[in-house]
């Protein structure tokens, strides 16, 4: 991560959100300097509200928050995520469900699936245990430092969309 997420603590607030295509480089400068500019004015209920984000791989981004002495209210987050969804509008992008998967294929590009097709992924030997994943379900900063970004299907949640080995 970078210097403006070093200086949040661990117990900061995470979102994480995938694209559903890569983002070229304007867009991803794009997106880093809006939400710059939008940090320096960000509040939740009146406080400051401190933020980063980072575009991971072209294709993730990472937010994190923090507000002194409380949590960040759900108007607070709200307007990060408009700040997102207009930028994602205004240049022919969606983020997609955390309900879908984003992996790395063996070539090691970020992509995309719905839970069926990771599922019939790994059916066809495609993806498996040893394949790297996403987490769009970090919510705190300190997970995040601790168990990183991506991690092995098989030390996820995601172990649970693996085919079930038949005994022998």
């Amino acid at each position: 991560m970078n210097a403006a997420f070093d200086a949040l603590p661990d117990s900061a607030d995470c979102w994480v959100y995938a694209s559903d295509r890569p983002l070229d480089t304007e867009e991803v400068r794009l997106l880093e300097g809006l939400f710059q500019s939008f940090e320096r004015e960000w509040s939740s209920h009146g406080r400051k509200v401190v933020g980063a984000c980072q575009v991971v791989d072209a294709r993730v981004v990472v937010v994190a928050a923090s507000v002194q002495q409380g949590d960040i209210s759900g108007c607070g987050i709200d307007k990060s995520l408009h700040l997102l969804q207009d930028v994602a509008a205004s240049r022919g992008f969606s983020w997609v469900s955390a309900l879908q998967i984003v992996y790395r294929d063996s070539s090691g590009q970020l992509q995309v699936s719905s839970r069926k097709a990771f599922r019939e992924e790994a059916a066809a030997g495609r993806v498996n245990e040893d394949t790297w994943v996403v987490d769009l379900s970090l919510r705190h900063l300190g997970a995040l430092r601790v168990d990183g970004l991506e991690r092995r299907v098989a030390d996820s949640w995601h172990a649970s969309l693996m085919p079930v080995p038949t005994g022998a």
